[in-house]
């Protein structure tokens, strides 16, 4: 499956815009790649180490940003924030993520995220069921911030029942912080899918889970 929704116009499924060889990087696209670099002694400064023993090259993600080092710049400097500086847990970030990359099909995005859901405890039947219409099953936590992600990508908004709820789990920095976070990740996903971004080498193989609904 690709990456793209539906490849219409793309059947082949070669990417519109290809992630450039680690041999094309310029100077200009390494250093857009700053904002990225985590906190030194930081968890994710262990996750990126970690990381690295298994794979030595940027995400196919990053490789085709680097092709507008400006436009990486900008956007990777608010997106450190939500990478590393996210008033939500981990485990309350990576849903958010799962499920805007479901609800928007974006494959690459999805693999990548399952891959990272993982890290921050989440488990395999967790993330397959971030794929499911209900949430059902959920604890109430989980299923309101998931039913909060559905909320805006249906109704480009929240009604005041939910605002209440949040407002009850949440305080006023986490609300923000996850608002911005599925705005950023709903921009990433359809970008993607434009792209028809490949997977990474590493996660070839992967896709949604067999039986995801949609």
């Amino acid at each position: 499956m690709s990456s793209s929704a539906d490849n219409i116009d793309n059947p082949a499924s070669q990417p519109r815009i290809a992630p450039l060889e680690l041999s094309e990087w310029t100077p200009e696209g390494f250093a857009a790649m700053e904002p990225m670099r985590p906190p030194a002694g930081s968890a994710y400064d262990k996750r990126k180490a970690d990381r690295k023993q298994q794979v030595r090259r940027p995400n196919n993600a990053l490789s085709v940003m680097a092709r507008y080092p400006e436009l990486a710049q900008a956007f990777l400097a608010f997106n450190r924030h939500l990478l590393y500086f996210n008033t939500l847990p981990g485990r309350a970030i990576e849903l958010a993520v799962l499920r805007v990359a479901w609800l928007r099909r974006s494959e690459y995005e999805w693999v990548q995220h399952a891959a990272a859901a993982l890290e921050v405890g989440l488990t395999t039947e967790e993330i397959d069921r971030t794929t499911a219409d209900s949430v059902d099953g959920w604890n109430p936590d989980d299923a309101l911030l998931l039913r909060a992600v559905d909320e805006l990508h249906h109704n480009h908004g929240w009604s005041g029942g939910t605002w209440n709820e949040l407002a009850d789990a949440f305080d006023t920095r986490q609300i923000m912080d996850l608002l911005f976070t599925v705005g950023a990740y709903d921009t990433l996903a359809v970008a993607f899918n434009c792209f028809d971004l490949p997977l990474d080498p590493e996660l070839e193989g992967k896709s949604f889970p067999s039986g995801a609904e949609g």
